[in-house]
C-alpha cells in the first residue's frame, strides 16, 4: 500500500511526509484502486526496510498475489511475524474502508500463512549502526516519519563510509540531526542538520553545519562530515582514501564493498544470479 506512493509527484511524497504519513497512506489506498498486487516474497529483509541498516536477506520462495491489496499487506504482514492490528496504515485504511485488520473476509490459497511465517527482527537504529563499527561519540535520533526517502538514501551512503572508514574513532560529541521531529541535544558539541527539514526544526542553532537540499548532495554531506567532524590527520587520510577509490571506480579497476553489507548478501541462501 505505501509502494503507491510512487504514483505521486516527488513534491506530494515529500508533503505526506511533513503532515500524517501514515493516515495519508490510507488515503491514498483509497483513490487509487490497483486491480492486482504481487509481493515479491522471494527473499524476506530483516532488519530492513532499508539495505544499509544491516538488513539481511532470508531466503523465503515467496510470491503474495491477490486482487484487494490491503488483503495482500495483511498477509505479507503475518509472514513475516508482526501483527498487522500493529501496523497504523492498515489500521488508518481499515478504519476508513470498514474493514477489519485480519484474516476476516480474505481467503489465503497456497501455502498456509502458519507454515511459511517467520518471526523478523524489524530494525536496529541509526544510532546502532554507527556504533557497531566502534565509532564513539556520535548521536543519531530516531528522525520519524518525517524523514522521507531522499534523506534516508543520503544517510545511507553517508553510514557505509563512515563504517568503512572511520573504525574505531572518537569523535567529540557529534550529532546529526534529521527529518522535522528532531531537536539537537543541549550537550552536542557539533551538530550537522541533514537536509531543509532538519535546519527548519533547528533555526535557533546558529553553530550548527547545514547540510542544504532537500536532499542535500550526497558528495558534500560526506565531505563536509569528514573535514568537520574528524581530527584533522584522519580527516585528510580518509579524504585522500576516497579521492583514489572515486578514481578507480571511474576507470573500471576498483569495486568496492562495505563491511556494512559484507557477509549478509552471500550464497548459498542469497543467489546474485536472480538479480
Amino acid at each position: 500500500m505505501k509502494n503507491l506512493k510512487g504514483c505521486l509527484a516527488l513534491s506530494s511524497k515529500q508533503a505526506f511526509h511533513r503532515h500524517d504519513l501514515n493516515r495519508l497512506v490510507a488515503v491514498l489506498n483509497t483513490k487509487i484502486r490497483p486491480s492486482l498486487t504481487i509481493i515479491d516474497g522471494i527473499y524476506g529483509l530483516e532488519r530492513g526496510p532499508t539495505w544499509w541498516m544491516g538488513a539481511d536477506p532470508h531466503r523465503l520462495d515467496l510470491i503474495i498475489a491477490g486482487k484487494d491489496v490491503f488483503s495482500c499487506d495483511v498477509v505479507g504482514t503475518m509472514v513475516l511475524g508482526i501483527n498487522p492490528e500493529e501496523v497504523e496504515h492498515l489500521r488508518e485504511y481499515a478504519s476508513l474502508s470498514g474493514r477489519t485488520v485480519s484474516l476476516d473476509g480474505i481467503e489465503v490459497k497456497g501455502e498456509p500463512i502458519n507454515q511459511v511465517a517467520q518471526k523478523f527482527e524489524w530494525r536496529l537504529s541509526e544510532d546502532d549502526v554507527l556504533h557497531l563499527p566502534g565509532i564513539e561519540g556520535l548521536t543519531v535520533q530516531y528522525p520519524g516519519l518525517s524523514w522521507c526517502s531522499g534523506c534516508v538514501f543520503i544517510f545511507g551512503g553517508l553510514a557505509a563510509i563512515l563504517t568503512k572508514e572511520c573504525s574505531g574513532v572518537a569523535l567529540d560529541r557529534v550529532e546529526i540531526c534529521q527529518g522535522g521531529a528532531v531537536k539537537a541535544k543541549s550537550d552536542s558539541k557539533q551538530v550537522f542538520l541533514l537536509g531543509d527539514c532538519a535546519i527548519s526544526a533547528n533555526k535557533d542553532l546558529k553553530d550548527a553545519i547545514k547540510l542544504k537540499g532537500c536532499p542535500p548532495p550526497v558528495k558534500d554531506t560526506v565531505m563536509t562530515m569528514i573535514r568537520n567532524s574528524l581530527p584533522p590527520q584522519k580527516a585528510r587520510k580518509v579524504l585522500l582514501s576516497r579521492m583514489i577509490k572515486r578514481i578507480g571506480t571511474k576507470l573500471g579497476v576498483y569495486s568496492e564493498a562495505f563491511p556494512i553489507l559484507c557477509g549478509v548478501c552471500k550464497p548459498p541462501e542469497f543467489d546474485s544470479k536472480h538479480f
